[in-house]
């Protein structure tokens, strides 16, 4: 049994591990549109691994001090080797795969994080920090996945990071 709980947690590491925050946008002023035709702030997962995972029960925070600040109570897949845009504009809601948390990020308050938790609430799966941005630029990996980060002045929320 022991053995078991071992792999299962094992396994669900490696789950999680697959899931980063890509890039973020802090200052989207006039660039990248919501599916309301309004111009949120936004950041994007990316999934390294090549199966597809459900975000169902997963949380999203923009404060270290509150990770479940936003659940994602509903089915939401993201393939392997593929990425998910959430806007971060206080709607809380969910129509399909446009994800509106409960809560904006602030480029300017000096203690804006990006947070993805696992569902047990407890384990953070990937953090970063907001740093400012210039209008209409976002933060993010300088290639999916990988721990370098540069800025793009020519956002593409959705696809790969190419060009910071």
């Amino acid at each position: 049994m022991r053995l078991l709980s071992l792999s299962f947690f094992l396994f669900s590491q490696l789950i999680c591990a697959q899931i980063v925050i890509n890039e973020y946008s802090a200052a989207n002023y006039n660039d990248f549109s919501d599916n309301y035709g309004e111009n949120e702030d936004w950041f994007e997962l990316y999934n390294s691994g090549a199966t597809s995972i459900d975000l169902n029960g997963y949380y999203l925070s923009d404060k270290a001090n509150n990770l479940t600040k936003y659940q994602i109570n509903t089915s939401v897949q993201i393939n392997g080797n593929d990425h998910l845009t959430i806007f971060a504009s206080g709607r809380d809601e969910i129509t399909g795969t446009n994800i509106h948390t409960n809560f904006k990020i602030h480029q300017t308050k000096g203690n804006e994080w990006a947070i993805l938790t696992s569902p047990d609430g407890t384990t953070i799966i990937d953090s970063v920090f907001i740093r400012p941005c210039l209008t209409n630029q976002s933060r993010g990996r300088t290639s999916d996945g990988i721990d370098i980060w540069g800025v793009f002045t020519n956002p593409n929320p959705n696809n790969s990071n190419i060009g910071a």
